[in-house]
């Protein structure tokens, strides 16, 4: 690939996927599917979640995957028409060997955003969606074995949050003694969002690049995708609607729109996504945890 890659990141079930089709569709190019997933192969299980990245490993890796030299059927999950135990593999060499590739989507690689942006690309695109629909995703989709635990959550915890490179950020030593008080999943859930974005945030802010919200790509669609290409330096591209709102991965039978809530609902108050899935008790225990990031002025129901 000739142009810098894009590079699609944020927290499981925050859009990433959602993000990196509509990049896919109105560039016509394919944005790979997670290279760090611990399944891709064994520097990917390396990698993942890491805090401290060693530059002579990871950055030839990830260029190797960009180079279309690790074809793992994997990286093409968001591009093909049914699972992949049931795709053809041939089907998946022709997408290799036809469409060109724009960049990739993680959301295991949201602690190295700086090195990110100085090492591969300053096109990143991050993606921030409200905790409660987030942890009621999850909860949501029983299937959803990325998430199990405890695996993942001792992963990035223990990664991440005793480092003391991130001592300075604000946030940090408060969730650390909130760690000390988990004792369910809905509160392991809450406590990885809010480490992934106590960092991710601040780098960002540093880095003096923009945040995109989940919210707004479902308030405002077409202003905000033209904002995001705007940002990763393609103007203001003509969009079909099926660029935003009809999904490449079919497996998933998900589809984004306007037939899901009224539109009287306060902007970033869209809790028809968790109303019906988290309790009180839940609720309060994901606001608890996430309060030091003082996000009120996001997500009011966080006050």
């Amino acid at each position: 690939m000739t142009d810098a890659p894009i590079i699609i990141l944020g927290f499981g079930r925050s859009g990433t996927t959602w993000i990196s089709d509509i990049v896919s569709k109105v560039l016509g190019k394919l944005v790979l599917f997670e290279p760090l997933h611990p399944s891709v192969n064994e520097e990917s299980r390396h990698y993942s979640y890491a805090s401290c990245v060693d530059g002579q490993g990871m950055a030839p890796y990830l260029r190797r995957v960009l180079a279309k030299e690790h074809r793992r059927p994997w990286l093409m999950r968001n591009h093909v028409p049914v699972p992949l135990k049931d795709i053809d593999p041939s089907f998946v060499d022709l997408l290799w060997d036809q469409c060109e590739i724009a960049g990739f989507k993680e959301i295991r690689a949201n602690f190295v955003i700086p090195w990110l942006a100085q090492t591969l690309s300053r096109r990143i695109v991050f993606i921030v969606r409200d905790p409660f629909a987030v942890v009621a995703s999850i909860r949501r989709r029983l299937n959803f074995w990325e998430f199990g635990w405890p695996g993942t959550y001792e992963l990035l915890v223990d990664r991440n949050l005793a480092n003391q490179a991130y001592d300075s950020i604000p946030a940090i030593p408060a969730l650390r003694e909130q760690a000390k008080r988990i004792d369910s999943d809905v509160e392991r859930i809450a406590l990885m969002w809010a480490i992934t974005h106590a960092v991710a945030l601040d780098d960002m802010e540093r880095l003096g690049l923009p945040v995109f919200h989940y919210e707004d790509f479902y308030l405002s669609p077409f202003e905000t995708t033209r904002r995001m290409f705007a940002h990763l330096g393609h103007g203001s591209p003509h969009i079909h609607p099926a660029h935003i709102f009809t999904p490449s991965m079919t497996t998933h039978k998900t589809l984004h729109g306007f037939y899901e809530f009224d539109r009287r609902i306060e902007v970033r108050n869209l809790d028809f996504f968790w109303r019906e899935v988290l309790n009180e008790a839940d609720q309060a225990a994901i606001r608890r945890i996430v309060a030091p990031l003082n996000l009120q002025h996001l997500y009011g129901h966080l006050a």
